[in-house]
């Protein structure tokens, strides 16, 4: 059997060292455990502190809208995409389909995302992040109407933020990013700010580029014009939404770090 020995900080088959603390009893296998594991639970609750200190707390959800197309085509049809020269005929619209959403957080970030099909089936799946909010910007799309009262914006898009189209990804930037930020339009939504009706939505022009970066369709660039219906019950912090919040995982680092700590003067005592 094993025991531990403290003076040498190493378990040993049988400890005979005597200690400062005690010269006439040598160190027990219960006691050396004992100790051990109290040195091993206070460095683990102390690692666990520090990390969850460290860890940045997520963004909040602050607004919801679900999104509907803004736009009709001339057989009739409404949409909401409109994917230029990558489709022919009335398949360059595809329709925004129920469940697409669009969702602001206190970090200046909202997500885009859902679907939406065209006449011949093909599905398109939104999953952009944009980025930059402000309310005051001066290049505008006014196909809607010229107020802009309520108008704000998003004058940027992650890196990884893309359109799949038919099972292929095409990376979506603002038109003209990043030179033309400030000279060209960027993401606006308000009242009439679909660039189509008076309606409350909002719209964007893309350029699309392929996994490697580079550039596809030229200067044709893509368009989303969509009206919101704001969503309370896309808020997680409001009652009865239905939306699950995990518990962020700071909170969880600091209860481990805190049981541990416990643990460790539970032992020391």
């Amino acid at each position: 059997m094993l025991t531990y020995c403290n003076t040498r900080n190493v378990f040993v088959k049988r400890c005979t060292c005597r200690h400062q603390d005690d010269n006439s009893r040598p160190t027990t296998t219960l006691q050396g455990f004992l100790m051990f594991n109290s040195k091993l639970a206070q460095s683990l609750s102390l690692s666990a502190l520090a990390l969850a200190v460290a860890l940045p707390a997520s963004a909040a959800v602050i607004e919801g809208f679900d999104v509907s197309d803004a736009a009709v085509s001339a057989d009739g049809n409404s949409f909401g995409l409109w994917t230029n020269t990558l489709n022919t005929g009335g398949d360059v619209h595809y329709s925004i389909q129920t469940g697409t959403t669009f969702i602001r957080s206190d970090d200046g970030t909202a997500t885009f995302t859902g679907t939406a099909t065209n006449p011949s089936g093909v599905g398109a799946i939104f999953d952009l992040t944009f980025t930059g909010f402000t309310e005051d910007y001066s290049v505008v799309k006014t196909g809607g109407m010229e107020e802009q009262d309520d108008w704000k914006f998003y004058t940027g898009l992650t890196a990884d933020s893309k359109i799949t189209v038919d099972g292929v990804d095409y990376f979506a930037q603002l038109v003209g990013a990043p030179d033309n930020v400030g000279t060209m339009p960027v993401f606006q939504y308000g009242t009439g700010a679909n660039d189509k009706t008076a309606d409350f939505g909002g719209s964007v022009w893309l350029d699309m580029y392929n996994a490697e970066g580079e550039a596809l369709f030229g200067d044709n660039h893509w368009d989303i014009n969509f009206d919101l219906t704001n969503n309370p019950d896309l808020v997680p912090d409001n009652p009865g939404s239905g939306v699950d919040v995990p518990a962020p995982a700071t909170l969880g680092l600091l209860a481990l770090g805190v049981a541990a700590l416990r643990l460790s003067r539970r032992k020391q005592a």
